[in-house]
C-alpha cells in the first residue's frame, strides 16, 4: 500500500472545517449548569458545509452571553421566548439556520471548531 504520510499536526487539521458560514441543524438541546454554577443549555449542533461534510459539536447557551443567546433565539425562530425571558431546551431541536463557526486553538490541546455566532437572516420583503 502507497500513501502519502501526515504529521499528528495534518491530521488534526484535516477534521477541522475552515473559519466561515456554514448550515447547521441542532439535533438535540439539554438544560444543565455549568461548572460556574449558571444555567445553561447544551446544543448538539450539526454544521455542514453542503458537499456532504458534516461535523457534530457542542454548545452552550448561557445568560452571561446575551448577544450569542439572543442570536440563536432569532436564528432559530424563538426570539419571542428570548424576549419574554424564558427559553428551554424542548426550543431548539429540529431547527436549522446558519451560523458563524471559528476555530479555537488552547495550548496543550488539539486544535478545534466552535460556534463563534448564530447568524440572524433578515426576513425577505414581501
Amino acid at each position: 500500500m502507497q500513501f502519502q504520510p501526515k504529521t499528528e499536526k495534518e491530521i488534526a487539521e484535516s477534521r477541522l472545517l475552515p473559519k466561515g458560514e456554514y448550515d447547521f441543524e441542532i439535533i438535540d438541546a439539554e438544560e444543565t449548569t455549568s461548572a460556574a454554577g449558571n444555567e445553561m443549555i447544551e446544543l448538539k449542533v450539526r454544521v455542514s458545509n453542503g458537499d456532504g461534510i458534516a461535523r457534530m459539536l457542542t454548545d452552550y447557551l448561557l445568560a452571561r452571553r446575551p448577544a450569542k443567546l439572543r442570536n440563536c433565539c432569532a436564528a432559530c425562530g424563538v426570539l419571542d421566548k428570548y424576549e419574554s425571558g424564558v427559553v428551554s431546551d424542548d426550543d431548539f431541536p429540529g431547527k436549522r439556520g446558519r451560523l458563524k463557526l471559528g476555530i479555537e486553538k488552547k495550548r496543550g490541546y488539539p486544535d478545534r471548531n466552535v460556534v463563534a455566532d448564530y447568524l440572524v437572516t433578515a426576513p425577505l420583503a414581501v
